[in-house]
């Protein structure tokens, strides 16, 4: 089982859960590029433009990567709403979870540090007109803004996860990406929390890894994950033996 694979059949319990509760929506990207025009240089949405609003600080807020050298653990091209989509929301400030789940391959001890830090860095990439990324902090948290006018185009989450999976494909060592976006409640986004908080603490021990290769493991922060998860204590063997 890969390091995270535990957390993404955790995250596929809990859309089942939910999805039974009450059903949300499913998109799949067709796999053309996403045609939305883009925002450019000047793409701002200032609050009195904002149609709906995701993520405020004073609301849930969670933004999660997660990947697996599994194929079939994800449904690659899948875009799962769980709650609102952003044209039945105008004028909300909603709760906001964006989860991807990406199929990757070649990971190793030497690679797996820099490629998640530069598939988290992709969304920063994303230019869509009257979308705007208003905040991001080192606690999973996203804050973003899309307009009005955007709103009145037609602009929704199928386009959102759209254009993300189209830039994370862009890179040669993801096969298929699914993702999962979740307004319902701010209950439903806490409920997430704990698996992100779990995903990121074997994310954090492999930075750890990275930053150190002679850590001294009796010592280290992070030991109790890498007693507990299959494959992080390989790792760092390879590490410290090439």
């Amino acid at each position: 089982m890969g390091i995270l694979d535990a957390a993404i059949d955790q995250i596929r319990d809990y859309i089942n859960r939910h999805f039974q509760e009450r059903p949300g929506s499913i998109f799949l990207n067709d796999g053309r590029v996403c045609s939305w025009p883009v925002g450019g240089r000047n793409n701002i949405v200032l609050a009195q433009d904002t149609g709906v609003e995701l993520g405020n600080p004073r609301q849930e807020s969670l933004s999660l990567i997660l990947w697996t050298d599994v194929p079939s653990r994800i449904s690659d091209a899948r875009i799962t709403v769980i709650g609102r989509d952003l044209q039945d929301a105008r004028g909300k400030s909603l709760p906001f979870a964006k989860i991807v789940i990406a199929s990757v391959h070649g990971f190793n001890e030497e690679n797996t540090c820099d490629r998640w830090q530069e598939m988290d860095l992709l969304r920063f990439d994303i230019d869509l007109a009257g979308y705007m990324m208003r905040a991001v902090s080192q606690y999973q948290r996203e804050w973003s803004r899309v307009s009005h006018d955007a709103i009145d185009k037609g602009f929704s989450f199928s386009i959102l996860g759209s254009a993300l999976m189209d830039k994370m494909k862009s890179r040669e060592y993801i096969d298929g990406v699914e993702i999962i976006f979740v307004t319902q409640s701010p209950e439903a986004v806490r409920q997430l929390r704990e698996v992100a908080n779990g995903a990121m603490a074997i994310i954090g021990a492999l930075n750890r890894m990275n930053e150190e290769i002679e850590a001294d493991c009796p010592t280290c922060d992070y030991r109790v994950v890498c007693d507990t998860v299959d494959g992080l204590r390989e790792m760092h063997a390879a590490r410290k033996t090439t």
